[in-house]
Order: structure tokens, then C-alpha cells, then sequence
């Protein structure tokens, strides 16, 4: 059975001994940190090499989503199983957007924390049902938004799109005309059938959405 190296991050004093506590009563469990903020947390685990860090996100000084990003830039290979009682959908998508691979609530059986903390170590997820019930849902609108995105992109022509770029690209019409060989007024022609497909109010916010979209890096 392979040894799983934990490192609890949780400001209360109380609540991250009696965690650290039950962990290590688990044979294949090894607590090899407490950390009672971010900022101890990434010198621990910079120091000690956790498999898997069991943080808090409310805490002083670095809170735990700033820190969860900091260790997975440096350690790519430590998974984080967040562990709060704020199951709010900011807290949720800041918290996998920053890496972590598991979010467990408080008020949770520590059954479950010890089987996403397992977990983590595989590299596999576990998140609270309700969780992972608005996570679905949040990728599902994502999914959808880019979909309509691109149907609307779908509808500009290769020179409408050719045009778009140059003007996220800060180009004037003159600019673009000498480019493409064509004239201002075809230009602004092309620029207008744009704005209207995009349902945009200027070249500016036309230029934005098409960056913002991924249509221009």
C-alpha cells in the first residue's frame, strides 16, 4: 500500500489538530504538515513534498485558493482536495480554476474526506454531489456560450474575418486598405457588415469579443 504524504492547511487551531489527528491514525496515511495559513502552506509543501494537501480556503494572510494555485505552479504533481464550509459557485470554479482536483465540504463524514484525499493521491476527483452537480451545470453553459460563439463567427466570410483581425490588431482603415489592396470605403463596408453579425457597437468592442473568443490571439 503506497503511503500518502498529507499536509492539512486550516487556520483553527482545533479543527486542524483533530484532523491531522484522525489522518494519522490511517496506516496509509502520513501527516507531514500543518499549516494554519497560505502562506506556511507553500513553505511546507516546498519543504516537505506532500502527495496531497487537504486546504482550507478562508484563512489569513493567503487564503487557500491563491495559495492552491501557487503549489500546483511549482508542483505540479501535489493534488489539492479543498476542505471548507463555503460551497458558494465562486469558491467552487476559483478553486478548480487554481487546480485542485477535489472539494469536500466541512459538515462532510470524514469517510469522505479520507476517500477524496485517496483519491487525489490517484489522481482522480471527488466533490461534494451538490458541488459537482453546479460544476456540471457551469460547464455545460460554457460549452453552449462557445457554441453560439462560434455559429456567429461561422457567419462571417474568410475576408470579414481577415478584416476583424487587423482591427484587433489596432490597425486603421488606411492601414487595412493597404494591406488587403482594397479601398476605405470597402473596408468600412466590411467593417459594418461585421459590427452587425457580432452585434457589436464599434470596432473596439467588435475587436474585444473576437479576442476575448479566441478568434484573435
Amino acid at each position: 500500500m503506497d503511503e500518502i504524504r498529507l499536509l492539512v492547511a486550516e487556520d483553527e487551531p482545533v479543527a486542524r489538530q483533530a484532523m491531522a489527528r484522525l489522518f494519522d491514525l490511517e496506516p496509509d496515511i502520513k501527516i507531514v504538515g500543518e499549516a494554519p495559513n497560505g502562506e506556511v502552506a507553500i513553505d511546507l509543501a516546498r519543504r516537505n513534498m506532500p502527495d496531497v494537501v487537504l486546504m482550507d480556503i478562508r484563512m489569513p494572510k493567503l487564503d487557500g485558493i491563491k495559495a492552491t494555485a501557487t503549489i500546483k505552479s511549482e508542483m505540479p504533481n501535489v493534488a489539492i482536495v479543498i476542505l471548507t464550509i463555503y460551497d458558494d459557485d465562486a469558491s467552487v470554479f476559483e478553486a478548480i480554476k487554481a487546480g485542485a482536483i477535489g472539494y469536500i465540504l466541512k459538515d462532510s463524514p470524514i469517510d469522505n474526506a479520507l476517500a477524496a484525499v485517496r483519491a487525489a493521491h490517484k489522481g482522480e476527483g471527488m466533490m461534494h454531489p451538490a458541488v459537482a452537480a453546479r460544476v456540471m451545470k457551469e460547464f455545460a453553459r460554457v460549452h453552449a456560450d462557445r457554441k453560439a460563439d462560434m455559429q456567429v463567427f461561422a457567419e462571417l466570410t474568410d475576408r470579414e474575418r481577415e478584416i476583424l483581425k487587423l482591427v484587433a490588431s489596432a490597425k486603421s482603415n488606411k492601414e487595412i486598405a493597404e494591406e488587403l489592396f482594397i479601398s476605405e470605403k470597402t473596408v468600412k463596408n466590411h467593417i459594418s457588415n461585421i459590427l452587425f453579425k457580432l452585434q457589436a457597437n464599434d470596432r473596439t468592442e467588435a475587436a474585444l469579443y473576437a479576442a476575448k473568443h479566441g478568434l484573435v490571439e
